[in-house]
């Protein structure tokens, strides 16, 4: 190893050391032809020449320490790292900031990874269960023959693994969340009645009746049209799963109100509401509280998939709620104004 790092040394070196014996020369020659009578250069020229060795002795070491600890940390043994120069400290600074930003990275990767996989897994176990309830239908049915209720146990059971299939679909895309991001000036109320619309068949079954209060014939908000409806969509889906688990005619109402600033969404259910010690847990993945053990079909991905849309939105979500009177979720967007691309 010092063999090859004194030939590297050398080779970094050559201008220099060329530079400074030609400079020399020329010196010692300007003196000898100005005094014709002065004969003495070897003098000189020695005094120069063990200086620039004692510089090069100095040198050599600081580069051999420097290089010694590079080759090492290459081998992939420990070294420390002295740097002498200010080039040295600049190239060690700048070694360090790209360490940090890729370690950033790579724990924010890891992390990613590490979630995908446990949703993956939990996913794919949540899915057994309807698979499992639709084979065990089919083979009744084989016996029974009772086709009214086992096409509706099998519409409900279908319908679950659809649900659980666009969540996994969400979750999937959420990677790509930014290049499939279009932030305009949406018509609120157009996407509250487009969704309420699309569940009107079970709203109708459940003895559930929506309604939007709004000032306004149009309540204009900043955010993507597309993400915002899945989040939405969730919201409502669960309020009419969970306002499902009370008997007689129950109420949604999805509630607007509009300043300057801020626009401020609220869909309020008369639900089975959610016991304070697991309110603070709602937006944790997988977790469905006691409400889950109510009710066979929760996945606790949903509002998991609400947060996490509304903070790539840079809207805020919070849920309050009080148990056997219902739930509230509240959506805070910034105002928009009109259909305008922002």
């Amino acid at each position: 190893m010092l063999k090859a790092i004194l030939i590297q040394f050398l080779k970094d070196r050559a201008l220099l050391i060329l530079f400074y014996l030609i400079s020399m020369t020329c010196i010692i020659t300007f003196f000898h032809l100005s005094e014709p009578a002065n004969t003495e250069f070897f003098y000189p020229l020695s005094i120069g020449v063990f200086l620039l060795l004692v510089y090069l002795v100095i040198d050599g070491v600081r580069y051999y320490q420097t290089n010694r600890a590079i080759q090492l940390l290459l081998r992939d043994q420990y070294a420390e790292l002295q740097p002498h120069t200010e080039e040295e400290k600049g190239f060690q600074q700048l070694l360090h900031k790209i360490i940090t930003e890729h370690t950033s990275k790579y724990n924010e990767m890891k992390e990613q990874n590490k979630e995908r996989f446990y949703f993956l897994s939990h996913w794919m176990h949540y899915l057994k269960t309807p698979v499992s309830v639709i084979e065990l239908m089919i083979s009744k049915e084989e016996e029974t023959k009772e086709t009214g209720v086992f096409l509706e146990k099998l519409q409900q059971e279908n319908k679950r693994l659809l649900t659980s299939i666009e969540q996994g679909l969400t979750m999937i895309r959420m990677e790509s969340f930014e290049t499939d991001l279009e932030v305009k000036s949406v018509d609120l109320l157009a996407s509250l009645r487009k969704i309420i619309n699309g569940r009107k068949r079970e709203c109708i079954y459940q003895s559930i009746f929506p309604s939007l209060e709004c000032e306004g014939t149009a309540a204009y908000v900043v955010t993507d049209s597309k993400w915002n409806e899945i989040l939405l969509d969730q919201i409502l889906s669960n309020a009419i799963k969970y306002s499902s688990l009370k008997n007689g005619n129950k109420k949604i109402i999805c509630r607007i109100e509009e300043n300057a600033n801020y626009t401020t969404l609220s869909i309020t259910d008369e639900g089975a509401g959610i016991p304070p010690y697991d309110l603070e847990r709602v937006f944790q993945p997988f977790f469905t509280g006691e409400n889950g053990r109510k009710f066979a079909n929760s996945s606790g991905i949903g509002l998991y998939l609400c947060k996490k849309i509304a903070d790539k939105l840079g809207q805020t979500i919070s849920i309050e709620s009080n148990v056997s009177a219902g739930t509230t979720v509240i959506i805070h967007y910034v105002t928009g104004k009109g259909p305008s691309v922002i």
